[in-house]
């Protein structure tokens, strides 16, 4: 009596297996992990990379560029070719740098496309919480969009000082420098309010006094004689040298009745 073979076991259906299994080796021997791939690698590129790959796509038949064995994609196989990430890291500057340990696909994520741009995707949920770690987004910096400051799909070495973005004004150019905090914030650029006057501002008892009280033509010079009438000065301060008539504040330092009566004395 003939043996019959399971349809699986037999002869015909193991050689098909064989064939199959030599198949999927031979294709995966040819296109590396493409087969097993959940979609194209990205295309963009912005900026070179330091194993000489133009861009992601570059490697798709090659998954271990990216991905480690039992673990998947881990920073190290990110920062081989991306090297000036792993200096920002070093050096513990920068975006990367501050950001502590790194996986980067929670912000890079891969196999969307060839077209997509692997920075435009991290920076949809880049928040700023995140931003802060740089610079902080708060009063009307809050409501820009990106490419009012970062021009060019240019996110590093953006300027962060006042005077890096802002031209100073033309009602005091060159005159007070760039510690431009002393008087405006970020809230409203231009309804600035002296904080850190050398001089008290509520001189006189009379609460905080306009610019123009004192500060007649330029703000970097200053009048008493608009409130304090020559001529009764000089009486008053008899023996004092006329020069330093004009240099009120080499000794009214505070303004106060106190120190007044100090120097009377």
């Amino acid at each position: 009596m003939k043996t019959r073979h399971h349809p699986l076991l037999s002869p015909i259906a193991l050689v098909s297996t064989l064939f199959l299994i030599a198949g999927l080796a031979f294709t995966l021997w040819m296109t590396g992990g493409r087969a097993f791939s959940p979609g194209d690698l990205s295309a963009v590129a912005h900026s070179p990379s330091g194993l000489g790959f133009e861009h992601h796509a570059s490697f798709s038949d090659d998954c271990t560029q990216c991905h480690t064995p039992l673990q998947g994609v881990t920073a190290d196989r990110c920062t081989n070719c991306h090297s000036e990430i792993a200096a920002q890291q070093a050096a513990g500057e920068k975006l990367h740098g501050r950001l502590g340990e790194l996986a980067c696909v929670n912000c890079h994520t891969e196999h969307l496309g060839s077209d997509v741009d692997l920075v435009a995707v991290a920076l949809a949920d880049f928040s700023a919480e995140d931003h802060a770690l740089l610079f902080p987004l708060d009063g009307a910096h809050l409501t820009l969009d990106c490419a009012d400051c970062h021009s060019d799909g240019t996110y590093s070495d953006t300027p962060t000082t006042c005077a890096g973005c802002h031209q100073e004004p033309a009602i005091h150019a060159n005159q007070f420098g760039t510690a431009c905090a002393n008087c405006h914030t970020t809230a409203d650029w231009q309804s600035a309010a002296l904080t850190a006057h050398r001089f008290p501002l509520d001189h006189g008892g009379m609460g905080d006094q306009p610019c123009a009280s004192c500060h007649l033509e330029q703000l970097t010079r200053y009048s008493c004689a608009n409130c304090h009438v020559p001529q009764i000065m000089t009486d008053v301060h008899a023996g004092v040298a006329t020069d330093n008539l004009q240099a009120c504040t080499s000794c009214h330092q505070l303004a106060t009745s106190a120190e007044t009566e100090r120097l009377q004395r």
